[in-house]
């Protein structure tokens, strides 16, 4: 699937081409492009022609080298409880793809990601910066 899409002739130079630019849980099952079922997608993007296409986090670990797995879990976290705290892999991934709108927002959590006991605005903007990361809501300077 992915071999097609890239500039590479060979998978292991063209699975260098590719760079996740997106998860997303899904409740119903979806497939993946090898015909597994499906429910966390992870979107990925050619760096060199542009190509877009998602693969299951199984896949995208297996045969990309991208481990998701946490990722996967703190994302699971908050999108259940906005009260809780994001893991440092899903911290990374919100401040690279936007979500997280400042290096204050960024320190931020990860300063807090293993306190239990914030003060009602810690609490507030936390909630705040989970909601966008769970609806995956870039904010631009």
């Amino acid at each position: 699937h992915i071999l097609p899409l890239s500039n590479a002739k060979t998978f292991p130079v063209a699975k260098n081409e590719w760079k996740l630019v997106g998860v997303e849980m899904h409740e119903d099952f979806d497939h993946c492009p090898c015909g597994q079922q499906i429910k966390e997608l992870c979107y990925l993007e050619n760096q060199a022609n542009g190509n877009k296409t998602y693969v299951g986090n199984v896949c995208v670990n297996r045969f990309i080298g991208i481990d998701t797995g946490n990722l996967f879990a703190g994302l699971k976290r908050i999108a259940l409880d906005n009260t809780a705290n994001a893991n440092e892999d899903l911290i990374k991934h919100a401040y690279d793809m936007g979500y997280i709108y400042s290096e204050k927002e960024y320190n931020f959590l990860m300063q807090t990601k293993n306190k239990r006991k914030l003060t009602p605005s810690q609490l507030s903007w936390k909630q705040k910066i989970n909601r966008r990361i769970v609806k995956q809501t870039v904010v631009r300077k």
